[in-house]
Formats: C-alpha cells, structure tokens, sequence
C-alpha cells in the first residue's frame, strides 16, 4: 500500500484500519527522521486518537483514515506554525488552516508537520531553525525546497501525501528531486487561509505524493472557492481527455539549460507519451532566463510586506533577513514593472497553449545537488528556471518521475491552461501506467 488512493481503498474495504495505518505512520516518520530531518513537529496522540475515532461508523469521507503530512506553514489548531523561522517558534495556531481543515473533513489524519526552507524563500531546505532537510535517496543531497520536507518525507515512504506549497516551483523542485509527484494548482483555486505566504500574487498549494492519482484526489478535497481568502478564484475545471485526444507541446527551447542527463529522461518521456497516443508538437516557448529578473520585484517585495513584523528581529537567518532587505528597497515602480511582466508571461503562455492541451517541459535543470555544494541565495535563481514561469503566469502544472541521472531521480513538469489540473493529471496518471518510475524506493533509507 505505497500510494494514498491503495490505503483509502484498503481502509475502506476494511483490509487495514485506520488505526493500524496511522501506527505504521508514525513509526515510519521515527524511523527516516534521523535520516532526513524531514520533520518538525509529530502529533502521535491527536492521531492515533483521531484514527480510533473515524473507525466509528459514519459518513466516509474520500481521504478516510489515511496518515498525511502537512507543510510547517500550515496552521494546525494547537501547533506551532513556524515556517521553520527561529522568530515563529512560539506562533501556535488557534484554528485549522482552510487546506487542514478540508483534509480532515474528508477523514485525512495529520501525524506531523513537514520541514521547510525558511519562511519558504529558498530551494535548498537548508536554511531551516530545524536543520537542513536531506533528500533520501543520498542524504549528503538537498531535497530541493522549499518544501523540501514533504518531498523526503513521501520519497522516504514515512507518509504517501505531504501537503506543499509553491510560489516559484516550491512543490515541483522537491518532486523532481526525490522522485515524486507533486501538482501546483491555479493560483487561487486552493485557498491558503491560515497558512503563512511568501508572495501571495504567486503562493499556490498542493499534494506531493507517490502517484498523480493520489495528487488529483487530494486536489479534488482541497480545491474550492474561499470568500474569505482575497487571492482565491472561481473556475470550471476543464475536462479530462483520452491520451489519443490530447496534444502536447514540448517546449524545445527550455532544454538547452538542463544537464543532457534530464534532457534525456524528459525527451524519453515524450516518447512514452507519444506511445499512448498523444501528438507531440516542438514548441519555442518564452525565454524562462529571461522573464526571470522582471518579476523579482514582485517576489522580494511582497515577501518583505507579508513579513513586515521581522524586518528587526535577530532571530531571522541572515539570507532571509537579507532577501527581506532587497524587497524593502522596491518601489511602486519596481513593483509595478514586475507585475507588468508577470501578465506578459501569462498571455505568451497562453498563447503557446493555444490548440495544445499541455506544454511538457523539464521540472528541474538538474538532479540533486550536494548539500556542500550549493549556495543557499543563488540556488533559488539557477533552480526555478522551468517552475517559476507557470507561478507568474498562474498555470497549473504537475512534476513527475520520469527517469534517473545515475542514481538520482529526475522529473518532468506538463504545465496546463488555468483549471486544467483534472487534465494534467489524468494524462499524468497515464503515464505512471506505462512506467513505474514513480514506484522506485530510494536505496539510503532503512526500510
């Protein structure tokens, strides 16, 4: 019972309860911990407690009894959310966040919250007040970040769905990276209430996951209009298609900034694709260098604004306290500027989708690097090359195992038009059929 759809089918069939899963949890969240630092606070007793509960006859709901993960920037009623910052620590949230409290309704158990990159500005996972976080499938890597943790945690095993978050690829990255499956929604079409943002106009979030079936299940419980929530949206969702009705274009020119080892696994991927009926169209796409600059001012700017209470606090690490530092020198002009290029980067996309149904693309520009290896403050630019255009743009887009660079796991991304996650997820959910990619257990943690 690897993915989360096998565990709610098996709870549901009465094969296992939701007690006993949730125990196997939290063992399994012990045992890969040492390992990872994948975690930053577990719930042993309000789980098991909660699993012995939903054992009690009543409304089933699509997630009932499975263990689960969340992001430690989710608010978990009577748990500190921290966002993994030294100044949050004693920050306990009073009420559920909107994402936590639709996942318990639909029967979802939260045995832990996930380690991050702090206050989510970064793509390493090592900038944390909890320690770094290490990708296991050789823990002298990064995970990726900023939900580097929830990455690790599914790749590990620990729990087969770790709520994320993306605002620059934040959810793809540590998918590509540890060999999972993660989707970033529509900006807007999952509320983040009660969950501490980085840069709201680009904030999304979503699953990280064995499967893309598991992704769409829970995308399907988190999804929703929230009146209370300024940045969420209305949308119908398009509708899902057969393989042999669906074109995609292969975005030709991003492939020039990835490591042949990813061009490869991605270009084999496409073949797979093409295989199950799919009509591939090479495509040149906008230069992802160079959107990248012109809309740094929305990221640093809002990140300084949402985070204004720190600007002083010691507590905070200095690359933060440093990236808070540009985003206070940004004007209104700067800042109009960048949300300019982000709408220039919405409407060429969208022009690239015009008769395609998706645009394949590589998640990551290269496998994991090592953790002695990278820069905390330049990995962030040199990694979101390929995830961040789909955050200013506000697409959809799932990452998913597509191959291997030796002995690491490299993934792909299909980027769709707004509310296509139904689609992208099918199409994905049909390329794990043909593969078990997605399957591979990481050899560097004990089973």
């Amino acid at each position: 019972m690897r993915t989360l759809t096998e565990q709610v089918t098996a709870v549901a069939e009465g094969r296992v309860s939701s007690f006993e899963l949730v125990e196997v949890a939290l063992a399994a969240v012990e045992r890969v911990e040492d390992q990872t630092n994948a975690f930053t606070v577990v719930l042993p007793d309000d789980a098991l407690m909660r699993a012995r509960s939903l054992e009690a006859p009543g409304p089933r709901g699509p997630l009932r009894g499975v263990p689960v993960a969340v992001k430690d920037l989710y608010d978990v009623a009577g748990t500190p959310t921290s966002g993994c910052c030294a100044a949050y620590l004693d920050r306990v949230a009073d009420t559920d966040s909107a994402v936590v409290a639709k996942l318990r309704e639909a029967g979802a158990v939260i045995v832990a919250k996930t380690n991050m990159h702090e206050l989510a500005f970064g793509a390493t996972s090592q900038i944390s007040c909890y320690g770094g976080v290490r990708n296991p499938w050789d823990t002298k890597r990064i995970p990726a970040g900023s939900s580097g943790g929830s990455g690790a945690a599914v790749a590990a095993g620990a729990v087969a769905m770790a709520m994320g978050s993306d605002t620059g690829g934040s959810i793809r990255l540590p998918s590509s990276m540890c060999g999972v499956t993660g989707l970033k929604p529509t900006h807007g079409a999952v509320s983040l209430r009660g969950a501490l943002p980085m840069t709201a106009s680009f904030d999304t979030g979503g699953p990280l996951a064995v499967s893309a079936e598991d992704c769409l299940l829970v995308h399907r419980v988190i999804v929703g209009f929230d009146p209370e929530y300024v940045y969420s949206a209305h949308g119908t969702p398009l509708p899902r298609k057969e393989p042999a009705d669906i074109r995609i274009g292969v975005l030709r020119n991003w492939f020039s900034h990835a490591e042949p080892s990813v061009v490869k696994a991605v270009e084999e991927a496409a073949e797979v694709l093409a295989s199950l009926g799919c009509a591939l169209v090479d495509l040149e796409g906008l230069d992802p260098l160079g959107m990248r600059d012109a809309v740094t001012p929305v990221l640093t700017g809002e990140f300084a604004h949402h985070f204004r209470d720190l600007w002083d606090d010691e507590r905070v690490s200095e690359p933060i306290r440093m990236l808070m530092d540009i985003g206070r020198q940004v004007t209104a002009v700067d800042y109009a500027n960048g949300r300019e290029a982000a709408l220039r980067v919405r409407m060429e996309m969208l022009g690239n989708l015009e008769g395609l149904d998706a645009l394949l693309a590589p998640g990551a520009p290269y496998p994991a690097p090592l953790i002695d290896e990278v820069d905390n403050l330049t990995e962030a630019v040199r990694s979101t090359v390929y995830t961040l255009p789909a955050n200013a743009a506000g697409l959809p887009s799932i990452a998913f195992p597509v191959g291997f660079s030796e002995d690491l796991p490299v993934g792909a991304q299909l980027i769709g038009a707004p509310w296509s996650e139904e689609l992208l997820c099918s199409l994905a959910v049909a390329f794990q059929q043909a593969t078990d990619w997605h399957l591979r257990t990481p050899p560097a943690v004990s089973s």
